[in-house]
């Protein structure tokens, strides 16, 4: 008997190491196979002591070994089943942070060094000195922006704190993204919709890449509240939603006071520049006519996969606040994208060209 439970755990064993990388990808959830220690601890205790792989300032609440951040640290190499939001040392972003080894967001490494201009400052780290716990654009908030919870953007945004408000998102079935819960909702930020990229964009290209939900407004008072341009109007209200975005006296569109998002530049002139999207910064492996660009990536009203080329009709051309900037950080001021104050003295990219191609 003892010899056949050797075999068949060898056989569980080689099942789960064969079964393991294809779950990588399939959905946001922890893929099968990890085990349950990678993430958990059930007295925050081990040998009389703490391990040098857990945080150092638990036990945490769910029993887990880390906090949000703690657990997201490390460096992005396309393997690693943990997106890893920042590091200890400078991450390879380059000139656009699409082939280096940061992901969609960005990475909080800036803000972590005291650079505070070029990302959220989400607790540990601190608050930002010169607006505190008021967002540009927005109302102050109760305590610091966090990671999750009534001042974060992750989880429900009615339950105060981090644990509380991603509990058991984690293990949720996410194969489905209908913004119902957290689990079922585009990364995890509840009732938000979207396509996601299952490395999550690491080196993304036209094919791989997240598709970003966006909708096409008649008016800047007009709120569709799936889209991710939405999600950051919750904090950053009055530069989506506000009075004075439109310079029309009625309606929605030129001249713009305040740049739009949640706008489909399918609304312009056939013959405008916009048209011509992406210019001179089409993704990697992009064929065809307006293939789409990871550099300044727009919105579409269907999610349902990622877009490969802009057909500037069926709302596939919405300009987001995810065009522009990072959610996480970036090594440039006001979490853009790209270098836009360096060019073009000390750069040749500027993700502004991909939509304004005539400046270029």
């Amino acid at each position: 008997m003892c010899g056949n439970a050797k075999k068949i755990g060898f056989v569980l064993m080689l099942t789960l190491l064969l079964i393991w990388p294809l779950q990588k990808g399939s959905f946001a959830k922890i893929p099968a196979g990890i085990p349950c220690s990678s993430c958990h601890t059930m007295h925050y205790s081990q040998n009389g002591g703490v391990l040098e792989e857990w945080g150092k300032h638990g036990p945490y609440k769910a029993l887990v070994i880390n906090d949000c951040i703690g657990c997201h640290t490390g460096n992005n190499d396309g393997t690693n089943f943990t997106p890893y939001v920042t590091s200890t040392s400078p991450p390879n972003y380059g000139e656009t942070g699409t082939e280096g080894n940061t992901l969609a967001g960005g990475s909080f490494y800036w803000v972590s060094i005291g650079e505070e201009k070029k990302g959220h400052n989400v607790v540990p780290f601190p608050p930002d000195s010169r607006f505190g716990n008021t967002p540009p654009g927005g109302p102050g908030l109760t305590s610091q922006l966090t990671c999750a919870g009534t001042t974060g953007c992750h989880g429900d945004r009615n339950k105060e704190g981090d644990f509380e408000a991603l509990l058991g998102a984690h293990h949720a079935d996410d194969s489905t993204i209908d913004g119902q819960t957290v689990g079922t909702s585009y990364r995890f930020l509840k009732g938000i919709l979207g396509y996601e990229d299952s490395d999550w964009e690491y080196q993304p290209d036209a094919s791989h890449h997240n598709q970003y939900k966006g909708t096409d407004r008649s008016s800047e008072a007009q709120v569709n509240t799936t889209t991710i341009s939405y999600l950051c109007a919750e904090c950053h209200g009055f530069f989506h939603s506000g009075d004075g975005i439109s310079g029309q006296s009625t309606g929605w569109g030129s001249p713009w006071l305040r740049h739009p998002t949640d706008y489909d530049m399918s609304n312009t002139a056939s013959g405008s520049e916009y048209r011509a999207y992406p210019g001179n910064y089409a993704a990697p492996r992009s064929t065809g006519t307006n293939p789409y660009s990871v550099i300044a990536p727009l919105g579409s009203e269907d999610v349902s996969a990622p877009k490969t080329n802009i057909l500037f009709q069926g709302q596939d051309a919405i300009v987001t606040c995810i065009s522009c900037h990072r959610a996480h950080g970036s090594p440039y001021n006001a979490i853009l994208r790209w270098d836009y104050y360096g060019w073009p003295q000390t750069t040749t990219k500027n993700g502004c060209n991909a939509c304004h191609t005539n400046k270029d």
